[in-house]
């Protein structure tokens, strides 16, 4: 019986591949996630501070022989573009996430020639000043939250093509009165009662684009978010005093998309995802307890599985 030698474990005949036959890879990339950074600001008056975790990513069909052909040359690192997130935080302002992720593509494009294309995603982690005696602190920051603010930047080298996105993620929102839901289908396979009287909630991202050139380092990413924020809210809950009706979620969500194209000429369009939170009413109360115990609109019952899943995408174009 004819018996199968292991392979020579010697430098010159390493097995490195098992593959019979090679195949093309269209698409390739290589990066680094979850790189966490914090960047401390002090002026004499008071603390900055700004907490991001990053992704790198770096495209070059020169890296397809990494994959194909055994071949490191010329790769820069995972490793590299860790430590690059550091050395930009810290030439840079990096003070907001959309800044931040341009000045760190715009740097490897222009260190590693070998590159085609750089993009990075940088998600903010917020913190707000903490207030102490009415009066804000020069250096204390209470972690806010579980909502994030997010921005993607692409650097392609042929033709300095820049795309910039912004991203508000996972801000959960409640409204405890002033929603319904009625005039839908119903069929055989409909339980859900119409009504008049809800509570909605949704945990809502929002995504942007832009129309101008954004590039240039001295654009107010900040405001620009701050202003897209405060039309999302203020679309959903309407006016302080008495609040805006929401015949639905859906129609809810495309008219404070439409206040944000309205208020900032610079954005292209606004994506909106709004996964429902449910608080359904415990009805069963009128058949647990007494005469002060009835369902009146109070009690409910937190859920958010099954959801419904709603998207929109309000463009100028």
């Amino acid at each position: 019986m004819s018996t199968i030698s292991p392979p020579d474990s010697s430098a010159d005949t390493k097995l490195t591949k098992l593959r019979v036959k090679d195949f093309p890879i269209p698409i390739h990339s290589h990066g680094k996630a979850k790189v966490r950074v914090m960047k401390v600001v002090r002026t004499q008056a008071k603390h900055f501070c700004y907490e991001y975790s990053v992704d790198t990513i770096l495209y070059s069909p020169t890296y397809e022989r990494v994959f194909t052909k055994d071949d490191n040359t010329d790769l820069v690192a995972t490793d590299t573009q860790k430590n690059t997130v550091y050395v930009v935080a810290k030439r840079t302002k990096a003070d907001t996430p959309e800044q931040f992720a341009i000045d760190l593509v715009k740097h490897f494009i222009s260190e590693y020639e070998i590159l085609t294309g750089a993009e990075a995603v940088v998600r903010q982690t917020i913190w707000e000043r903490a207030v102490v005696d009415g009066e804000p602190h020069e250096h204390g920051w209470i972690k806010r939250g579980p909502h994030t603010n997010v921005a993607t930047a692409k650097l392609d080298r042929e033709g300095s093509a820049l795309t910039v996105t912004s991203i508000l993620n996972a801000m959960t929102i409640f409204k405890s009165t002033q929603s319904g839901f009625a005039d839908y289908l119903q069929d055989k396979y409909t339980l859900l009662p119409p009504c008049e009287e809800r509570c909605l909630s949704t945990e809502m991202s929002a995504t942007w684009t832009y129309c101008c050139d954004v590039g240039g380092g001295d654009y107010d990413f900040a405001t620009v978010r701050d202003v897209v924020t405060q039309n999302l809210i203020k679309g959903i809950f309407g006016p302080s005093k008495g609040g805006v009706f929401s015949i639905s979620l859906q129609a809810t969500i495309y008219d404070a998309g439409c206040m944000v194209l309205t208020q900032l000429d610079d954005i292209k369009n606004i994506s909106i995802e709004t996964p429902n939170k449910h608080y359904l009413p415990f009805r069963q109360l009128d058949a647990l307890g007494g005469e002060d115990d009835k369902f009146e609109d109070d009690i409910f019952v937190p859920t958010d599985e099954p959801s419904g899943s709603i998207h929109c995408v309000v463009s100028r174009e």
